[in-house]
């Protein structure tokens, strides 16, 4: 995956929801990746899913069928992260 393309971070309540949700979402063949939680967003380890923007609204309407809360989102802009959207 291009890592330099528009894209959103979302973080979710636990390791075990992203665990999770990488299942929901490979079952449904969609675009996405695994990532450390960005230093910027949260100091401590966690991991995160990396969604290019083309693919974020299939992606949270997977998570929220599957009943899986989206905690927060965020984009990079500017070389920053920054919270972004609901």
């Amino acid at each position: 995956m291009d890592r330099q393309a528009p894209a959103a971070i979302l973080i979710l309540d636990s390791i075990h929801h992203v665990l999770r949700a990488e299942k929901v979402l490979e079952a449904k063949g969609l675009v996405f990746d695994l990532v450390p939680v960005p230093k910027e967003v949260n100091p401590d380890c966690g991991m995160a899913l990396w969604v290019a923007l083309p693919h974020l609204d299939s992606v949270v309407a997977a998570l929220g069928e599957a009943g899986i809360e989206i905690q927060a989102r965020y984009r990079r802009r500017e070389g920053r992260f920054e919270p972004w959207g609901s």
